[in-house]
């Protein structure tokens, strides 16, 4: 007879452990425990099956796991760059916004406000990058407002162009760019209010 079994013939054993002596009973279910099994809890003796109720209501909330760049997120980084450079396309074939950079043409026209919301887009874009921290469902708002004002004024410039001239190709990428920012953006938001699976 091995001797761990002889020394615990006579005592009260482990329920999970037979052949070890028991040492304390759970607080939480009353079951026999062993000394690995008696965990010590705010001066309670628990068992592993009796912790999660205690300690549960004192844990700290889970810390973030999931990457900071999902494929969402680097969709609407590409599409704020894709709608900067947009800006720096002619945005008209003729008179303002006909050149290099024409979404940043003199008159208050839908191209300025679309390079504007562009730049904005990216810098909120950059902002949540470096704040890890930062609650990202605000971020996914504004970058969705931006990316839709850009597309909203992309397609304007495109409507109404300047006097005497049709628009080029810097309102149809900006449009394309605006629609995909604003889409990643929605894509993320709906992604977030998903309740969190618990892996096990």
């Amino acid at each position: 007879m091995p001797a761990d079994e002889r020394s615990t013939r006579g005592g009260e054993r482990c329920d999970l452990h037979p052949t070890r002596s028991a040492v304390a009973r759970c607080d939480g279910c009353g079951r026999q425990l062993c000394l690995p099994c008696a965990v010590p809890v705010r001066g309670r003796i628990l068992g592993v099956e009796c912790l999660p109720e205690p300690l549960g209501q004192q844990a700290p909330p889970p810390a973030r796991t999931g990457p900071l760049l999902t494929w969402t997120n680097l969709i609407q980084g590409a599409s704020f760059g894709l709608a900067l450079f947009a800006t720096a396309l002619p945005w008209s074939r003729f008179g303002v916004g006909s050149g290099v950079f024409g979404g940043w043409g003199r008159s208050p026209t839908w191209s300025l406000l679309a390079a504007v919301s562009a730049l904005a887009g990216a810098i909120v874009w950059v902002a949540r990058q470096l704040l890890r921290d930062a609650e990202r469902r605000v971020f996914d708002v504004a970058l969705a407002v931006l990316g839709g004002v850009v597309a909203l004024a992309s397609a304007l410039a495109i409507l109404h162009p300047p006097a005497f001239t049709r628009p080029w190709l810097g309102p149809w990428v900006g449009l394309v760019a605006g629609l995909s920012a604003g889409s990643a953006c929605v894509v993320a938001l709906l992604r977030a209010r998903r309740p969190a699976t618990v892996r096990v």
